[in-house]
């Protein structure tokens, strides 16, 4: 397959060759071009020292990224990563080289790097460099570690969740001794920076990811010992959208919402997904119902955007049928569009009118104020003013 590498990229690559260094671009752009996607962007590795590269762009805005590793950003139309062949030195840390060293050889560069699909580079000619056998991986639709799986992992292990996200959002199988090591070094997850670990579960929760969280949940339940990865919910899972906080809840199950609340919260997800999640959780006893005063009260306990949350998780946990869930959404949109009252800020009267009524305590205003949305939520009442205040005077409490 003939890959096309964009003018910026062939561009950049042009002007270290000219300055007489070898350049390639590699990685992520070169497998997802093989695969017959859009690379999201482009990388390239190069002979030249950083000190170097700079020199050869010094006509460019040059930003110093990672000058210590190797990696310089120059802007040709937009940002390009270049980093010079290295090696790196002994993993510490089981997730950073406690120190790298430039050389001039491609085939050092690409020795170090995760798996064979990611460890291709190709020239400005079009001559793909594939020592590791990643296009034979890309046609099996294989995850394979570059060298020794259990060494990667060792190195960093932050390799196995992207291990799993890899094979989840390409529809790929990890190879077996790649496997195997992940399931041995699954403690090693403990090292790594929550907020990472996070960040690579959840593009693999947007993938097909039914299979990994079955052959891997031994792996899962190192960050989330609370995961459900029974066969009922795996199913659940796979048949619904992949929306990363609609499959957290459906992988939390019946999992205690502060429980979940606090696992969420140390995963470092942003406060939207812990709340919506949550509120998917706690809606597990809620009563719900086609009706439109049930949906009223939804709307009015949750709010627009968590009530269409609560109603997809209920129908992908199989507790509404999809005819119900469609009449549902289908009658909220109406409420909001035609701008029925469903809460106390779209009451036709507020504390203030209560209160200059007379005839209530002060700290029953706002038991009044319920009273009368309940009234009009269950079409017993109109909501204006006028009939409200009069509705009002006759409450007794």
């Amino acid at each position: 397959m003939k890959i096309t590498i964009p003018d910026n990229v062939m561009r950049a690559i042009g002007i270290l060759e000219q300055n007489g260094y070898s350049a390639y671009a590699v990685g992520g752009c070169v497998r997802d071009s093989l695969l017959g996607y859009e690379p999201y962007d482009w990388d390239i590795c190069t002979s030249a020292l950083p000190e170097q590269t700079s020199e050869c762009f010094k006509n460019f805005r040059v930003i110093p990224t990672g000058v210590k590793h190797g990696t310089i950003t120059v802007i040709i139309d937009k940002p390009l990563e270049i980093t010079t062949f290295r090696i790196d030195g002994d993993y510490l840390d089981n997730r950073r080289p406690s120190e790298v060293s430039f050389t001039r050889n491609l085939q050092d560069d690409l020795c170090r790097r995760d798996f064979t699909v990611n460890a291709m580079a190709i020239s400005s000619s079009g001559e793909i460099t594939d020592l590791y056998g990643g296009r034979e991986d890309l046609k099996a639709k294989l995850i394979r570690c570059v060298g020794d799986a259990a060494t990667r992992f060792d190195e960093d292990a932050l390799r196995i969740m992207r291990a799993l996200r890899f094979a989840a959002t390409l529809g790929f199988k990890i190879e077996p001794e790649t496997a195997k090591a992940i399931h041995e070094k699954k403690q090693l997850l403990e090292n790594i920076a929550a907020e990472r670990i996070q960040k690579e579960f959840t593009k693999m929760l947007t993938g097909s990811c039914r299979d990994i969280l079955s052959e891997f949940s031994d792996v899962i339940k190192v960050f989330i010992p609370e995961a459900q990865t029974d066969t009922d919910t795996l199913q659940r899972i796979a048949a619904s959208p992949a929306e990363p906080m609609l499959r957290l809840a459906l992988l939390f199950g019946k999992t205690d919402t502060q429980q979940a609340f606090k696992r969420l919260r140390n995963l470092r997800y942003d406060n939207a997904t812990v709340n919506t999640v949550s509120v998917m959780l706690n809606s597990t006893d809620d009563s719900l119902s086609i009706q439109r005063p049930q949906l009223k009260r939804l709307l009015n306990k949750y709010g627009e955007k968590n009530s269409k949350a609560v109603l997809k998780y209920s129908l992908h946990s199989e507790k509404i049928t999809a005819e119900q869930y469609g009449i549902m959404i289908e009658n909220i949109e109406d409420i909001i569009t035609s701008g029925e009252c469903y809460t106390l800020s779209k009451l036709a009267v507020n504390g203030s009118d209560i209160s200059s009524l007379g005839i209530f305590p002060a700290k029953l205003t706002g038991k009044v104020l319920h009273g009368l949305l309940e009234q009009v939520i269950d079409g017993e009442a109109e909501n204006e003013k006028k009939s409200l205040i009069n509705l009002a005077k006759k409450l007794k409490y």
